[in-house]
């Protein structure tokens, strides 16, 4: 393969895809998967991918799953794992290291539900060279996702790796802005082009090819090559010289003098001497635990430098040795600084061919190895003291924060006077102006947490006219559906078929609230109010919350009562609630904006995208805009007369 860094184009004219919809059919479409190395994804019933993993074998490894029960499978999961696999992908690789490769990229990219995932505490800051890009920047973070970056450290002193990067920006100038897109939309040079800090690929006044030239050199000098740096530099100037161009090369030599300089004084790299690294994990054994610890501690010329801790999800049903083995596939991935030596806790059964990937990445042989005996065990015992106690300090804070959380929702219920402690709660909003574009939009709060992913969006489809009251009801009745008479259920379950007529489940809707809020006052409480007494639903909580005043209303009481701001459980109600104004409004300007672009705007000439923006912004329709005359488009901002007239004769052009 060419290429295994994403699900790009070539992935998938290569990716296969089996259905085995009934496990009875598995002789059959065992067949059909080769017998070589590669990649296969697990979906579901609703086409969502579960699980990712790597194989010297796709045909043994696939087939593991459903022969001879689940003792046999590598990676244990859930008794219903195996129940859950209804089609399956596959990339057939060159190798089993391509493999690796592919399966890490297409994790990170996919996260699927079944494989671990790496979060990062953020302890030590990295520099980020965000290769990816057409013209890429170079910047402290620690944040180590972002993607097509190459990672330099981790560093400990953050002030020290600052000055050399701003450094490095005088002697190889690149860009800081902080968009993937250089500079504005207005295509004027900022003030570092001016103090040659950037050379302004924003306006054109330099190529991608040459502006990587000083990322190549500034990745060399990252890596330690600062005499790579020079000696590239050196024929750079001899180049110039030889072609009697003294300027250039004498901004060269004073390029090369500032990377000597450099190379003497920073501190902050390790560019000789032993590097070593030690990981140990320790695994939450509570009933329902998922999660494990892994500390990484960076030796460097016989020197303890950095301490990193992570955490580590999804690992409920792996061993030590399948968290450390995921764990190094996914933190070395995009680091530079590969040390010589990795120490790890326990074995791993893959070590040979993540040795021989990391080999490659490094250029020089990586070894993994256990210690068994002297310093090299005792500072492994060190590490995994480590892992445990920062282990239980992630249960303490996590125990804290949920305490705290469920105290706020019995709070809740109690001032309320609520049937349920609201550890669901779902608020509904409406958004539109006078007619045009009505929408309605659902936020979802879980213990207190919002879920983005369980937001939902309605267009608003059987009521005419600015009538918020009804639209509500309309937008409860169809998040009720589930929940209500059987004939509403059927019907509900036409709207969610796909084209091959297969029931979709949702998995934000198929949940049951404990509170419904309504953003609105008593007359939107009591539209939503009818809807659950229609549908004969009585063990839901409802509220509203009036936006202005802050008065809610609910069965404690129906008259209203002001709202405490400063309590923390009300202020779980507001952000859910201010959550679903934002994200109604959103969906509304979306339509709105797509309804005004697609109008009668199209092909005037003389308007583009801006000043179609600019119409929009100030005229709620289209109807609105037929009605304008000369004068009342005139006072729109950005409008000449000359785009005035255009508009006003295209409009009226049939009249």
């Amino acid at each position: 393969m060419k290429t295994v860094l994403a699900f790009n184009e070539e992935i998938n004219k290569k990716l296969k895809e089996v259905n085995c919809s009934e496990q009875s059919t598995a002789e059959e479409f065992l067949k059909i998967i080769p017998k070589r190395p590669g990649v296969y994804i697990f979906k579901d019933s609703r086409g969502t991918v579960i699980y990712i993993g790597k194989a010297k074998n796709l045909y043994n490894r696939v087939k593991s799953y459903f022969k001879g029960g689940s003792k046999n499978i590598q990676y244990a999961k859930p008794f219903d794992f195996v129940k859950r696999i209804k089609s399956i992908d596959y990339v057939v690789t060159d190798n089993e290291a391509e493999a690796l490769i592919l399966e890490n990229s297409l994790i990170k990219k996919i996260k699927p539900k079944y494989n671990v995932e790496l979060k990062d505490d953020k302890s030590y800051p990295f520099i980020a060279v965000t290769v990816g890009e057409e013209f890429p920047r170079v910047f402290l973070t620690r944040d180590r996702n972002i993607a097509g970056a190459r990672y330099f450290g981790p560093y400990t002193n953050a002030g020290a790796v600052r000055e050399t990067i701003k450094y490095l920006r005088k002697i190889f100038p690149v860009r800081d802005c902080k968009g993937t897109r250089p500079g504005k939309s207005t295509n004027i040079p900022c003030l570092n082009y001016y103090i040659k800090l950037c050379p302004a690929p924003c306006t054109g006044n330099i190529t991608p090819e040459e502006y990587r030239k000083n990322i190549e050199l500034i990745i060399l000098f990252l890596k330690g090559k600062d005499n790579m740096v020079a000696d590239r530099l050196n024929s750079e100037m001899m180049h110039y010289s030889e072609n009697k161009e003294f300027e250039k090369a004498a901004e060269i030599r004073n390029r090369i003098e500032s990377i000597n300089k450099l190379s003497r004084s920073q501190k902050i790299f390790f560019t000789g001497g032993s590097k070593w690294d030690f990981i140990s994990t320790a695994l939450d054994t509570g009933s329902y635990a998922n999660d494990a610890v892994v500390s990484l501690f960076t030796y460097r010329s016989g020197e303890l430098s950095v301490i990193n801790n992570f955490t580590i999800s999804n690992v409920k049903y792996l061993d030590e040795g399948e968290i450390i083995s995921a764990f190094i596939r996914d933190y070395y991935e995009n680091i530079d600084d590969i040390p010589e030596k990795i120490y790890c806790k326990v074995k791993i059964g893959d070590s040979k061919l993540i040795s021989e990937w990391l080999t490659g990445k490094a250029g020089r042989k990586v070894e993994l190895l256990v210690p068994e005996i002297g310093e090299k065990k005792e500072i492994m015992e060190m590490v995994t003291g480590n892992s445990v106690l920062y282990l239980e300090k992630k249960k303490f804070e996590k125990d804290i924060m949920q305490g705290q959380a469920y105290k706020n929702l019995v709070r809740l219920k109690k001032l309320l006077g609520l049937i349920n402690i609201p550890e669901r709660i779902e608020c509904y909003d409406i958004s539109n102006i006078k007619d045009s574009y009505p929408v309605g939009s659902m936020s979802v709060a879980v213990n207190g947490k919002l879920i983005n992913s369980n937001y939902r969006q309605f267009k608003i489809k059987t009521i005419v006219g600015q009538d918020d009251c009804s639209m509500i009801g309309e937008v409860v009745s169809r998040r009720l559906a589930y929940f209500g008479k059987e004939s509403d259920k059927n019907k509900y379950d036409k709207i969610k078929c796909n084209k091959k007529g297969i029931k979709k489940e949702d998995d934000s809707f198929s949940i049951k609230p404990d509170l419904i809020v309504i953003d609105g006052g008593k007359a939107q409480y009591n539209a939503a109010k009818r809807i659950l007494i229609e549908k004969q639903i009585d063990d839901i909580d409802l509220v509203s919350i009036a936006k202005k005043e802050e008065v809610i209303f609910c069965e404690k009481y129906p008259e209203g009562k002001k709202l405490d701001l400063s309590d923390s459980s009300i202020r779980i109600l507001i952000r859910v609630r201010d959550e679903a104004h934002r994200f109604a409004v959103k969906y509304h300007r979306k339509l709105r904006g797509k309804g005004m672009y697609g109008s009668e705007l199209d092909g005037i000439k003389g308007i583009g995208e801006k000043k179609k923006r600019a119409i929009f912004e100030s005229v709620d329709s289209i109807k609105k805009l037929n009605d304008m005359g000369v004068e009342d488009l005139l006072k729109i901002k950005g409008l000449s007369h000359r785009d005035v007239l255009n508009i006003y004769n295209s409009i009226h052009k049939a009249d």
